[in-house]
């Protein structure tokens, strides 16, 4: 969702045993950030052993996770491919991704130099900066591999190494393993392209941290160009979450390193996003610098949802991701699955554990709701959208965070219900990854059946009628289930500020930026259009505490209270002055859609229900 629907993107790539084999066999591809010339860095590529006369090299057209078709060997410039002997080959471009060599039984090496896409302001289409590559020579390179390398038909499932030779005072950062000791080169050895893809780097300056989740080693690295930020304070941030999440996945996680890799930027990306992509193994984020609280929890929101992507489809995923089709992709009918699961899980933890309460957890589950219903088409096969949104239905893939969470939630508690609290929809992942893993696929149209042998014939009904089939989700019998009413109007009047919008301007104050919807209220306040709101009833109002500003506010309200704003206002002569906003506070009327709110009188099934659903076990 760019920062909406992209935040939350996950890569569609799984790991399996690598074994070391003989030269012949595997790709030799090396990256040199020791002689980079004009934003660009040389790449080589020793291939494995061909055996046709004619082969053609692919860089990808669309990685997985992005759902965007981005085009990288645009970024490639200089392609050239020799014989063993140094001689140049016949070569062909074919197209924006693909090269044609010929007389390929003799080939030696490929050669060429791969662009910056962090400042590309070419006309073509940006890339999604955590999708793409920065070279900022001496300073940081964020490596997201698939930018540079490529592959040949049909070879993709064998051995890839890569040798990174960079400077002795550059470190890099991953969730690979480096077998080189040296200090100034890096050799990762993986088992397939899809792996080497499932795993970006980034070299430089960057300060470092690492938690230990369970089993599993958490690094992160923080590129923060102005200092603002470092690892440690927030490795100290993100622990509570990482613990909280690993202690609601048993304490054993899939995996046993792990990655955050943070580009903080101290201005606008030429995409326009702020945002991250999503690994297996690790996760690449691309966020303001600006401003410790803001940024902290961006992450944290991010995060939340990313890292459980340990979980699926890493370990659970289709043969359409399992042998992905890098320049034409057929997409899996089961997006509900891994990112809808995945939105759902780190919501439901943030409460589990007291990071948030059960009325902030209803509330993100009002707002899915609401989007889901006013964004996207609501009848419009869940299954259908998803094997379908990069072309007819990419508008709808957003609603793999609104409704598909909410499809998660659904089985959730009707799982919990058919088992009378003993098995909810973690177990079920947990089932799925044990019949399955990360070496066996599961066929598309086998997986409602599979669900419904491993738990019970209702729930492939409900997966059959509500996820493939047009049917509105039956949220006012579930949520009844667990004590929760949910009314899809209601009427009531509230206190506001007088419906005015405002951001951060470039201080990081609170400027008005829209007045379009200004009610009664706000008409007596007399606001402007870049008013700068410095003070709320004596409470200085910034960036970081907004929201809370606010709620104490109207905690407290009574309707005749006086309400007193300053801002600074510039007049005719450019010159900012303090001006005293004041008006007598007063409710007005409001229309809510898709109220929660739990049951004071919820029966003691229900109330025992809930505690399933809500409360550690």
């Amino acid at each position: 969702m760019k920062i909406l629907y992209l935040i939350v993107l996950c890569c569609f790539c799984y790991q399996i045993g690598f074994s070391q084999t003989s030269a012949t066999n595997t790709y030799r591809f090396s990256l040199d950030l020791v002689q980079v010339t004009d934003d660009k860095i040389g790449v080589e590529l020793l291939p494995p052993a061909i055996k046709k006369k004619e082969i053609i090299y692919n860089l990808p057209k669309i990685v997985p996770g992005t759902y965007s078709e981005d085009d990288f060997g645009r970024f490639i410039e200089g392609f050239e491919a020799l014989d063993k002997s140094g001689k140049a080959l016949p070569v062909e471009k074919i197209g924006t991704n693909s090269w044609r060599i010929s007389n390929a039984k003799k080939l030696g090496k490929i050669r060429y130099k791969v662009n910056d896409t962090f400042d590309d302001e070419s006309s073509g289409k940006k890339i999604f900066e955590p999708c793409g590559l920065n070279i900022e020579k001496d300073v940081n390179y964020l490596l997201n591999t698939h930018c540079f390398a490529g592959y040949f038909d049909g070879m993709k499932q064998m051995p890839f190494q890569l040798t990174v030779l960079h400077p002795a005072n550059m470190n890099g950062s991953t969730a690979l393993i480096d077998a080189d000791p040296s200090t100034t080169q890096d050799r990762f050895e993986v088992e397939n392209y899809n792996r080497l893809v499932d795993s970006p780097l980034m070299y430089g300056s960057a300060e470092t941290a690492t938690i230990q989740v369970g089993n599993t080693s958490v690094l992160i690295a923080v590129h923060s160009p102005n200092k603002v930020i470092s690892a440690a304070f927030l490795a100290e941030k993100i622990n509570g979450l990482l613990q909280a999440q690993g202690a609601y996945l048993g304490g054993t996680l899939p995996v046993n390193k792990y990655a955050f890799l943070v580009y903080l930027n101290d201005k606008r990306g030429v995409s326009g996003a702020q945002g991250a992509l999503e690994h297996s193994y690790s996760s690449v984020y691309f966020m303001p610098e600006g401003n410790n609280g803001n940024t902290v929890q961006f992450l944290i929101n991010v995060a939340a949802h990313e890292f459980f992507h340990i979980l699926t489809p890493l370990n659970i995923h289709s043969e359409e991701i399992h042998y992905f089709d890098f320049n034409q992709p057929k997409m899996s009918k089961h997006l509900w699955l891994y990112e809808g699961t995945t939105e759902y899980h780190a919501h439901l933890v943030q409460e589990k554990y007291g990071m948030t309460t059960k009325d902030d957890f209803l509330g993100v589950l009002q707002q899915k709701i609401s989007n889901s219903r006013q964004r996207y088409i609501d009848t419009l096969p869940f299954t259908v959208m998803s094997a379908n949104c990069l072309d007819t239905y990419a508008g709808q893939y957003g609603n793999v965070y609104e409704k598909g969470a909410l499809i998660a939630m659904c089985i959730d508690i009707k799982l919990l219900q058919l088992s009378g609290g003993k098995y909810g929809i973690l177990s079920l992942i947990g089932d799925l990854s044990k019949k399955y893993g990360k070496d066996k696929p599961f066929k598309d149209e086998e997986l409602f059946g599979e669900i419904g042998k491993l738990t019970y014939p209702e729930i492939r009904l409900f997966l059959e009628k509500y996820v493939a089939g047009n049917q509105p989700l039956p949220l006012e019998e579930v949520f009844a289930s667990v004590g929760v009413d949910f009314s899809p109007v209601i009427q009531d009047s509230t206190f506001t500020l007088g419906r005015i919008s405002f951001e951060p301007d470039e201080n990081q104050r609170q400027k008005i930026s829209n007045l379009s919807n200004m009610n009664a209220f706000g008409k007596m306040m007399g606001y402007k259009l870049n008013d700068v709101i410095l003070s709320i009833n004596g409470a200085a109002l910034t960036a970081d505490n907004a929201d809370a500003v606010l709620v104490e506010l109207y905690k407290t309200a009574k309707v005749g209270d006086p309400l007193q704003v300053v801002v600074l206002r510039k007049g005719t002569d450019g010159v900012e002055q303090k001006v005293t906003l004041s008006a007598p506070m007063m409710k007005v009327a409001r229309k809510m859609t898709n109220v929660l709110r739990f049951n004071p009188n919820a029966s003691a099934e229900q109330v025992a229900l809930q505690k399933s659903w809500l409360e550690k076990r």
